[in-house]
């Protein structure tokens, strides 16, 4: 696996995907040009040529392709054989007649170099490019989903007026819709499918655990989604589905990883957690999973020791960060409490909907389990710090009736939420793509940038743990 292998996946996804979407015809000529850089950096960055042959007279050392110039001027494509290019080229200058004749092999080479180069950007560029993923059972389909729906409410006059997939999801498929023809049905909803052949995982809760769950919170005074049903035995979609009532308003999340600049909803997110932590839920307790199978402090060592094999067995490189935040977590491991309840896992703007300065929705609760409030709280924390509003946003929280969880124990959460996140996006996306399980610009992202932008992250939180640290021993 080389670094080109995410450039290629990257650059076949822009073309199957994005280019087809685009009519605008200015955009459309920037984005092919910017494919034609991708692609090309992809070829300066291969090891061998595509039929993994060397130049003539290679010596094996690598050569410097951005020194050499890249592979439209010389072929330095191919690192491996750069340097036979180099040196060969350099003999041409400086023999005398005859040499052409005596290079004769190397030119062809080089020939038969570019023509291979060319042929793979051509494949991207000018061919029929499949989309990742594409093909049966991909992507829920509108038209079963209205069979279905006509079949259960009795309803031959209902129609499904608008339908819109949505991208993202890594566990779960999602599509919102409108339909007209059925009173007994809200007129917008959402639809969620399990991953078909059940890929999702252990830590995750099926379709109709979550269904229950969503129920029982609406109860009991939550803003999540108001549910319709749930479908475990019909094959209609294919795997296990919900519908629920689409909510108002728009997600709060403005971009990647950014908090709304809207303060209100930030600490609107501190009641919303705060009532769920106090929730008790009842029988769903024993149908979630367990987050954990020991909660004192051998517990707490044991599983930090699971984690940090997992961190170094999945690494390609050492990090000081990383080294810092386990062994941190590990001389503090004895201040967290036993504590336990009802933990969503992934409470944070992107799963939050929201409208006038109000959260209408909380969303995504497949990874529900039975956990210590910390790991929300930490989870949330290096976010909302950003924002400037962490101290409002836990005195509401308290104010709420949240858990009593120590800031200390919330600086464990934090570090030990980014070590967590990191080990399953390594397994998760990276590995996946680099053992060439899966392919596309999805699992690649988490190797060529996420790693390092929450490796960035996990800095920023250490840093504010260890002044925290400093602040104490000083007084």
């Amino acid at each position: 696996m080389t670094m080109s292998a995410y450039l290629w996946s990257t650059a076949r996804d822009l073309r199957a995907v994005v280019m087809p979407a685009i009519e605008d015809a200015a955009v459309r000529e920037t984005l092919h040009n910017g494919l034609r850089i991708i692609t090309w950096i992809a070829n300066a960055l291969e090891a061998d040529a595509p039929d993994g042959t060397t130049a003539p007279g290679g010596t094996g050392a690598i050569a410097d392709t951005d020194r050499l110039g890249g592979p439209p001027e010389n072929a330095a494509a191919w690192r491996g054989s750069g340097v036979a290019i180099a040196a060969c080229a350099n003999r041409l200058d400086t023999a005398e007649e005859g040499a052409l004749g005596v290079e004769a092999a190397a030119i062809a080479w080089e020939k038969a170099a570019l023509d291979q180069a060319i042929a793979r950007v051509d494949a991207i560029e000018y061919g029929t490019v499949q989309a990742d993923g594409d093909g049966p059972g991909h992507a829920i389909r509108l038209a079963p989903l209205q069979e279905y729906l006509q079949r259960r409410f009795g309803a031959p006059n209902l129609a499904i007026t608008s339908f819109k997939p949505i991208h993202g999801g890594r566990s779960r498929q999602t599509a919102l819709f409108g339909i007209e023809g059925c009173a007994t049905l809200p007129r917008e909803m959402v639809v969620q499918r399990g991953l078909p052949g059940g890929g999702a995982g252990p830590g995750f809760i099926g379709e109709a655990v979550q269904f229950d769950l969503i129920q029982d919170l609406l109860a009991a005074g939550l803003r999540v989604p108001t549910p319709v049903l749930v479908e475990t035995e019909d094959p209609a979609l294919g795997a296990p589905f919900m519908v629920v009532e689409r909510a108002r308003g728009t997600c709060c999340e403005p971009d990647f990883w950014l908090a709304p600049g809207d303060r209100s909803i930030v600490l609107d997110l501190a009641r919303e957690m705060a009532l769920l932590h106090r929730h008790d839920p009842g029988r769903l307790g024993t149908l979630l999973p367990q987050a954990r199978k020991a909660w004192d402090e051998a517990g707490w060592l044991a599983e930090l020791d699971d984690l940090a094999r997992g961190w170094h067995a999945a690494c390609h490189w050492p990090s000081v960060t990383m080294s810092a935040a386990i062994a941190w977590m590990r001389a503090n491991a004895a201040c967290i409490k036993d504590r336990r309840g009802l933990v969503h896992n992934d409470f944070l703007f992107h799963n939050i909907m929201a409208e006038n300065g109000r959260i209408t929705g909380v969303l995504d609760w497949e990874m529900t389990s039975i956990g210590h409030p910390g790991e929300d709280l930490g989870y949330a924390y290096p976010l909302i710090s950003g924002t400037g509003h962490w101290d409002a946003f836990l005195k509401t929280y308290r104010d709420e009736g949240g858990a009593e969880v120590s800031q200390r124990e919330i600086d464990y959460f934090a570090l030990r939420a980014g070590l967590r996140l990191m080990n399953m996006v390594m397994a998760g996306g990276r590995d996946i793509f680099e053992s060439g399980t899966a392919d596309g610009v999805l699992p690649a992202s988490a190797g060529a940038h996420f790693s390092q932008r929450l490796l960035h992250r996990i800095a920023g939180v250490l840093q504010e743990v260890l002044a925290r640290d400093a602040e104490r021993i000083a007084a």
